[in-house]
């Protein structure tokens, strides 16, 4: 068996497995996160930054659907910044899509923990954690086929409870909850900057979906069916978005939930009490929600760190796989013990700051690889094209580089260890990646069909 051979990942999944991926991943922000941007936007405020980051998703979806069509490699992020910018451009990508998943599993572990706290409060959350970090890293060695399957009975109880949650809260909500706190009567604490602040709080609603493009190799048919798993996994997004914030504002109030760390329960009882069916159901089967999102962020954590492995970005360990499994296991494994560290040392809204950062980084590329990608290679074989275009990349980069300074008001120390993390990174290139590059891995191969005098020389 040839090396290429060797590193090439098992197609089984359909447009279905997509959906459920896409939603099973990002649907822990409904559960958990998105609070801790209340206490300075207030509920008018949350709407208007969720608002606003849903436009930035939903029109980078359409966009990265186009590029997923064109270039279905493992590497997604990484891969289309590659093709377009170059390897420094793609290697960032890559380091950004990494900085947000494995930044972006203690962080739900964490609120995993805070949910089990809520009914056993003699479980210590880094137990919670362990336990979870080796059950899901066991399945994603398992096998993706497998674990999408355990995903889809995750999503259905997890969008099941929601549906439940929506039917009893809504006609609870109090609208004096909603529009004022006991700290302040204003519509928007903060003001613009409130609304500012809450940008990656609002963003963790959404934050993971586009990670769809990483499984384009292990996809039966990605030209086809990649759109299709992005696009309704968005639109399900947001309808629960703006639905989930509502209800459990106006059940539980601004000055409480902005500091909890299990919302949904915690809202639920603040309205009906604590012995009330539903939190009691919501903080057990709840879990569920959670339990979903963390293991499709092992999953797109260990994606991007495989292919920059493949492709000699990153030290060549990374790209093995399991020799009947062909999963990245050691890709899966050590981020995980990372994660575990992560979880003892830092509070979870200030993980989100670094999470988001990472994420936004991104989504500046990936829109400007849409942009770029259509000037330079007008001829790419493109089977879904984004609408509107150029609007909708544009308006996503905009949208994206607004966001990217969130962090600046919400934590300024955490703004500056994320700006630490890209200049290390910046350094590591230079200093290995760059002379380490694989022309061999399908990303860099398919990059080297452009001419030389297209492709930067950086």
């Amino acid at each position: 068996m040839s090396h290429k051979q060797n590193l090439e990942l098992k197609k089984t999944l359909k447009p279905f497995h997509l959906w459920i991926i896409g939603v099973g991943i990002v649907i822990s922000g409904n559960y958990f996160g998105w609070n801790f941007g209340l206490a300075e936007s207030g509920y008018v405020g949350m709407l208007i930054a969720i608002a606003t980051m849903a436009i930035m998703y939903t029109f980078m979806c359409f966009g990265i659907s186009e590029l997923a069509t064109a270039l279905p490699h493992a590497g997604g992020p990484y891969s289309f910044a590659r093709r377009a910018m170059g390897p420094y451009a793609g290697f960032i990508t890559g380091i950004g899509v990494i900085l947000e998943y494995l930044i972006a599993a203690p962080v739900v572990a964490i609120g995993i923990g805070g949910y089990i706290n809520f009914m056993f409060p003699s479980i210590p959350s880094i137990a919670s954690a362990v336990v979870i970090y080796a059950l899901f890293m066991i399945v994603h060695i398992i096998g993706v086929k497998e674990y999408a399957r355990v995903e889809t009975v995750l999503v259905t109880v997890a969008l099941g409870l929601l549906v439940i949650l929506y039917f009893v809260g809504l006609p609870q909500i109090n609208p004096e909850r909603l529009f004022s706190s006991e700290t302040s009567n204003s519509l928007i604490p903060g003001g613009f900057q409130g609304i500012w602040a809450a940008l990656p709080y609002a963003m963790w609603l959404f934050l993971a979906i586009e990670m769809l493009p990483m499984l384009s190799e292990e996809t039966e048919n990605p030209e086809k069916d990649m759109p299709k798993g992005i696009l309704t996994g968005v639109f399900t997004l947001l309808l629960l978005s703006f639905i989930t914030t509502t209800v459990a504002i106006g059940l539980s109030g601004i000055d409480e939930l902005s500091v909890m760390e299990y919302p949904l329960p915690g809202a639920v009882a603040a309205t009906f009490g604590d012995t009330y069916w539903l939190a009691q159901v919501l903080a057990t089967i709840g879990l569920v929600g959670l339990i979903s999102s963390f293991s499709g962020v092992i999953l797109a954590y260990s994606r991007p760190i495989f292919a920059l492995s493949r492709a000699g970005y990153l030290p060549g360990f990374f790209s093995k796989l399991h020799k009947t499994r062909r999963t990245p296991y050691i890709a899966i494994i050590l981020p995980g013990f990372i994660g575990l560290v992560l979880v003892m040392l830092f509070n979870p809204d200030d993980l989100i700051l670094i999470s988001t950062f990472g994420a936004l980084v991104s989504y500046i590329a990936m829109n400007l690889s849409v942009i770029i990608l259509r000037k330079k290679e007008p001829d790419l074989p493109r089977t879904f094209k984004t609408p509107w275009y150029p609007m909708m990349p544009a308006v996503s980069i905009v949208l994206a580089a607004i966001a990217l300074f969130a962090s600046f008001f919400a934590n300024l120390t955490f703004f500056w260890i994320s700006i630490g993390v890209f200049a290390a990174a910046t350094i590591y290139y230079f200093a290995w990646g760059k002379k380490n590059i694989n022309p061999e891995a399908p990303e860099e191969k398919f990059a080297a069909h452009q001419s030389k005098d297209d492709t930067p020389s950086i």
